[in-house]
């Protein structure tokens, strides 16, 4: 019963967190523009850090005591394409919606 509670507890924060979110954003945390924005950042951060061989991992870097790894970290790149693909398609979904809307409200105009 106790791992049902923290489950239950732990589930119910995160939906109140947001919640408030949504609430505080005005609607614009599930938006797909939003997504998009994060998606691209995080893989760019992967790509690049990827490419010069640098360690996002903390436990890599605590172990070699350095967070560089002096080669190209595919793994990374990886994540890094694969946030790509994800972004390119939020992209396109939020620029289909604005398009659509402005539509609309050019012919309501």
């Amino acid at each position: 019963m106790g791992p049902v509670i923290a489950v239950a507890t732990v589930v119910a924060f995160v939906v109140a967190w947001h919640f408030f979110l949504y609430k505080q954003s005005g609607g614009r945390t599930l938006s797909w523009l939003w997504s998009a924005f994060g998606t691209s950042a995080a893989s760019v951060v992967y790509l690049v850090a990827g490419t010069l061989g640098y360690t996002l991992d903390r436990h890599d870097r605590f172990v070699s005591h350095t967070a560089w790894a002096g080669h190209v970290i595919w793994s990374e790149i990886v994540v890094g394409v694969a946030l790509a693909l994800l972004a390119a398609f939020f992209w396109r979904k939020g620029l289909e919606r604005i398009r659509r809307e402005s539509a609309r409200s050019l012919r309501h105009a």
